[in-house]
């Protein structure tokens, strides 16, 4: 329950930017293409608490799941219908296989479309094949072999086996990326990666998780013109809060490659994510808790970034021209149509029952 100062900065400061600004460019239904839900028990060590290398760089919630994730879902869209794509905690301190069967068939709950967390391993076809199925996934939330940010020299092929991709691309599966590398979307080894995997696998339906962690306009300025014409490949805007970002990337992509996300719990905060040089500092009204690259103050009007990044959508659209409709398609019908191919749409219709 929300205490009565939580409740009156909502009333007096949030919901007026959802009413004026927001609102009436949202579709019925809103698709978060990008949420974690975890438990406590799903991680091995808590990065933050105990002292893992990097694990400062983002301090979150131990205890965020569906009913956490619903609520907030609610509170952010109080008169849209609101669903996920949801999935566990990603890095090496996490336990992949308690958070995978937390998430499986969505937790029970409709509107929660679940990927599996998938790290490169040599499991076989037929039991990546078995686990899909078993667990109505819609495909993978690619693992991060790394904590925090040392991405290091690892590559997209280092991320996801073949058998993996195989089983990917006979199926449609969704495999959402988050790309390494300091360089990002803009790095040259990313982007051979990104183009091998893309024209290797066609029907695979590839994700690049943050818009190729591109917050910053430079980055995107420099990443897209290599990429821009694979086909099957997509992008979620997930923590995304600078409009010039998505203005270059509805510049150079078809509208209906891009999806509306969040990264819940992280888009929970109220701030915004700004670009400092080449790096992104989350600016928040909340306290920092000593996370790495947030900086905070209880002076700030702020609202949530989950708003920021609906802001960021709204904006960039507005900027290139996109019709009503396109616009409203990022936040519901784009998501849906990729999900709608996964294994010919049978997946979803489990879920929908």
């Amino acid at each position: 329950m929300l205490s009565l100062d939580e409740n009156r900065y909502y009333q007096e400061v949030d919901l007026p930017v959802y009413y004026n600004e927001l609102e009436e460019y949202l579709p019925e239904t809103v698709l978060d293409f990008h949420t974690h839900v975890w438990l406590k028990e799903h991680f091995r060590v808590i990065p933050w608490a105990e002292g893992v290398p990097g694990g400062r760089y983002m301090i979150v919630a131990t205890d965020y799941g569906f009913e956490a994730l619903q609520a907030d879902g609610k509170r952010f869209f109080p008169t849209r219908k609101y669903e996920a794509v949801c999935f566990g905690y990603p890095a090496p301190t996490g336990n992949i296989d308690a958070s995978n069967a937390y998430v499986s068939k969505g937790g029970g709950h409709p509107g929660m479309y679940p990927l599996m967390v998938q790290r490169k391993d040599s499991t076989p076809a037929a039991v990546i094949r078995e686990q899909i199925q078993a667990g109505s996934f819609f495909g993978y939330k690619v693992a991060t072999p790394w904590q925090g940010d040392d991405y290091g020299n690892v590559t997209v092929e280092d991320m996801l086996g073949e058998a993996a991709m195989e089983v990917a691309n006979e199926q449609e599966l969704v495999v959402l990326l988050h790309l390494p590398r300091s360089g990002r979307m803009a790095d040259p080894v990313n982007i051979a990666g990104l183009q091998r995997l893309a024209k290797a696998y066609p029907q695979a339906q590839i994700v690049l998780a943050h818009c190729g962690r591109c917050y910053c306009p430079g980055l995107m300025q420099k990443g897209i013109g290599a990429l821009k014409d694979l086909e099957n490949l997509y992008y979620d805007v997930s923590m995304v809060q600078d409009p010039v970002v998505l203005q270059i990337l509805f510049d150079n992509v078809p509208s209906a490659r891009v999806f509306f996300a969040t990264d819940l719990p992280v888009a929970a905060m109220r701030g915004r994510r700004v670009c400092v040089n080449d790096h992104w500092v989350d600016v928040v009204r909340e306290p920092s808790q000593g996370s790495a690259f947030r900086i905070s103050s209880e002076t700030l009007n702020a609202t949530f970034m989950a708003y920021e990044i609906a802001r960021a959508v709204r904006d960039a659209a507005l900027l290139v021209g996109l019709s009503r409709q396109e616009l409203r398609s990022v936040f519901y019908d784009n998501g849906m149509a990729l999900l709608g191919r996964v294994t010919q749409g049978k997946t979803l219709q489990g879920v929908k029952k």
